[in-house]
């Protein structure tokens, strides 16, 4: 409960404080079995962090989808160890963070460790690189929003405008010299332009003289609503990309009428209908996977996206969460991704934090939050796949079997009492 309450707090922001504190405690319970781990003190140093990973594999998946938020993985980028990443991926980074807590716990309790050598040598990995094919540049639009909170969605013509004077402003700046595409933040243009804004958005283009990457809450042809990203150049829209990994409690609402009663808010949140499969936007040699909001945290997602994305995006509408930790947290995951698949990425939000990111997971410029303005940056294209992007699933295999092996001797114990 310490751990996952103050991370977690901004999303109060949504549906109240009493589903934050059950969110919390449902994280907290998935960490039960680790008082297994800790009664064979004989093999602490490997039981503890597979278990703590099978735990972390769980809960990415359930409930509802799972919510992949707060690993110890994501604290890799800024450590020592920050090339293993692009090896063992967000999954190992955990093993690995946990191993050496554990580590650093038994040492001071009197035991000897014969593997500290070894986790000196890791820190000195050499760096895995991928060739590089072409570049982009790019140029993130931060529109800022009237107001935060959920109230967003009734400000939605002015935080349209918000982003298209930003973007005009800009383009004069740089009128000799464009950027090859803009990109605007998740519900940057949320206007529906494919049913109500298609006029204004192609007035835009061809006063920028460059295509905008947008996203934008729409109708499908059944009339439910959905949460874009769009390419759009002089002629329309050239690709639409439907979110996939919708957030709970964000755009949907498990179990709604028994979250009713727990809380007045929930009437508040439309539940959106995702999308089956990717689709790329293509600018020249880019090849851009748009990630929206809380794809960022989806393992599957991602290296789905690399077999054939040179260049990653992440969309993000950060207003509704307030001035909260929600925005770091979410670019600490957006960098640990660009360091394990060795993917730049033009990480955007409506509020900040939007940055550039380089393929080791560096900042390589950023916006100051609840502000207007835009970011340049040339940024390479990267072509394959890294052994993390390859390895995929193995170590929580691994952990998951280790975590199994740990129950069945438990029940074992307890059947032969």
């Amino acid at each position: 409960m310490g751990l996952f309450a103050p991370m977690l707090h901004w999303s109060s922001s949504f549906v109240g404080v009493i589903p934050w504190l059950l969110l919390t405690l449902l994280c907290a319970t998935f960490y039960l079995p680790l008082s297994i781990a800790l009664k064979n003190s004989r093999y602490l140093i490997l039981s503890f962090p597979l278990v703590w990973v099978a735990i972390e594999a769980l809960r990415n998946r359930i409930p509802f989808g799972g919510f992949a938020w707060g690993r110890a993985g994501y604290l890799v980028v800024d450590s020592p160890y920050s090339e293993t990443l692009t090896y063992i991926g967000v999954a190992g980074g955990s093993l690995l963070m946990v191993f050496i807590g554990v580590a650093v716990y038994r040492i001071f309790s009197g035991f000897r460790i014969y593997w500290i050598p070894a986790l000196i040598l890791i820190a000195f990995i050499p760096v895995y690189h991928l060739p590089a094919t072409g570049s982009i540049t790019m140029t993130s639009v931060q529109g800022n929003v009237p107001r935060l909170g959920y109230e967003i969605s009734t400000q939605v013509r002015k935080v349209f405008e918000n982003h298209a004077q930003e973007t005009l402003r800009y383009s004069r700046l740089s009128k000799a010299n464009p950027p090859d595409v803009y990109v605007w933040p998740e519900d940057g243009a949320d206007i529906d332009p494919l049913k109500t804004g298609r006029r204004e958005i192609s007035k835009l283009i061809s006063q920028v003289n460059a295509p905008i990457i947008f996203g934008s809450v729409g109708r499908d042809n059944l009339d439910r609503p959905v949460n874009f990203s769009i390419l759009w150049r002089a002629g329309g829209a050239s690709s639409i990309y439907q979110k996939q990994h919708l957030a709970p409690f964000g755009e949907y609402i498990p179990l709604r009428s028994l979250a009713a009663r727990v809380s007045p808010l929930v009437e508040q949140v439309r539940d959106f209908i995702p999308g089956t499969s990717w689709k790329y936007h293509y600018v020249d040699k880019a090849i851009i996977a748009p990630l929206i909001c809380f794809e960022v945290a989806d393992d599957h997602l991602i290296r789905q996206a690399v077999t054939k994305a040179n260049i990653l995006i992440a969309q993000t509408n950060n207003a509704t969460y307030g001035r909260s930790a929600q925005s770091r947290q979410q670019l600490q995951i957006t960098r640990s991704r660009a360091l394990e698949h060795h993917r730049a990425v033009a990480s955007i939000s409506t509020v900040g934090v939007s940055a550039m990111i380089d393929s080791n997971g560096k900042i390589l410029s950023e916006l100051t939050p609840y502000t207007t303005g835009s970011l340049r940056a040339t940024l390479p294209l990267y072509e394959g796949v890294t052994p993390a992007g390859r390895t995929g699933l193995a170590t929580e295999y691994l952990a998951l079997a280790w975590a199994g092996l740990i129950a069945l001797a438990s029940l074992r114990r307890v059947f032969r009492r």
